[in-house]
């Protein structure tokens, strides 16, 4: 049998330290807190240090840095084991921008890696990178619907496989912070845009984090792609009852909002538009049940919406 290679040795070796890119977001927080949690030393680079440290765990290391720029980057992965991304493309973002961070960012921080990989004199290696994306994007395509984003959500999956480090993709299912911190919740009223006609499986982003966290501790040198649901499988409109039911500062109605004046006010508010195409695509798309080997290797989901709903 041949000796095993340095390689080989080096990607055996334990992640201790994760570098994050975008932490201070509704679902990088939570991945942060998990993280540290499972006693990974945690850098997280952030535009503006003075605002992202009360947001984080006191004992992360905050670094302030640009995603389009390159030497930033290799300053925050330069003791790193890891990395872990999690890049979206906000509803102001438009098509033809000059820098998109799903995209343009992902490229960045890939050649970072790269170059810290090729340094022959560097003593440290980053032996995996993690990155989230999203179930829904694969509704591109389907009854027509075809979006940019989607586009460059499909991209950003095959650029990251393709890429010379062994990567972890995760592709959540609906988040149950989009409730109190998505925009689904409007005062005192939750705003349900169309009609949802396929079960979700909703996910704490505390659950996600723990999965995120656990998936680290693989290193084996391979690509791994893991599907991420919750617990329970429900509709927008169940979802939206069993919140209701269980949240406990002041009461809340659920106001059913139809999709064709979102669509038309979409057509001059871009904000608007990104609403319309997402919920359109949740909405509609048929998402599969819950793959028990995931479960198995990152953990079961804990938190039950009504959990979620009640902890608010």
């Amino acid at each position: 049998m041949d000796e095993p290679t340095d390689n080989y040795q080096i990607m055996n070796e334990e992640i201790k330290k994760i570098t994050v890119f975008g932490a201070t977001g509704m679902l990088g927080k939570p991945v942060v807190r998990e993280l540290v949690k499972a006693d990974y030393e945690v850098t997280a680079m952030v535009r503006d240090a003075g605002r992202a440290i009360p947001k984080l765990p006191e004992n992360v290391n905050v670094t302030e840095g640009d995603l389009s720029n390159r030497e930033d980057i290799a300053a925050a992965i330069q003791h790193a084991d890891a990395v872990y991304l999690n890049l979206s493309i906000r509803p102001d973002v438009k098509k033809y921008d000059s820098f998109i961070a799903e995209r343009d960012g992902l490229e960045n921080v890939l050649a970072g890696v790269a170059a810290v990989n090729d340094d022959a004199a560097s003593t440290r290696k980053i032996k995996r990178v993690g990155a989230i994306s999203s179930l829904v994007h694969r509704y591109q395509g389907t009854n027509n619907f075809d979006w940019w984003v989607f586009e460059i959500k499909k991209w950003a999956a095959e650029t990251l496989i393709k890429a010379d480090v062994p990567v972890s993709i995760f592709y959540p299912s609906s988040f149950m912070e989009t409730f109190d911190q998505g925009g689904i919740m409007q005062g005192h009223r939750l705003m349900l845009p169309g009609k949802s006609r396929w079960p979700m499986h909703f996910i704490a982003g505390s659950d996600y984090g723990r999965m995120v966290a656990e998936a680290f501790r693989t290193n084996d040198g391979n690509d791994y792609e893991y599907d991420i649901h919750g617990p329970q499988a429900m509709t927008m409109g169940e979802a939206a009852l069993e919140f209701l039911k269980h949240y406990r500062h002041g009461p809340l109605k659920i106001t059913k909002v139809p999709m064709w004046p979102l669509k038309l006010v979409g057509m001059i508010n871009g904000e608007v538009h990104y609403l319309s195409r997402i919920m359109e695509a949740l909405n509609n798309y048929p998402e599969e049940g819950p793959d028990e080997q995931v479960w198995q290797k990152l953990g079961r989901p804990r938190v039950t919406l009504a959990d979620y709903a009640r902890r608010l």
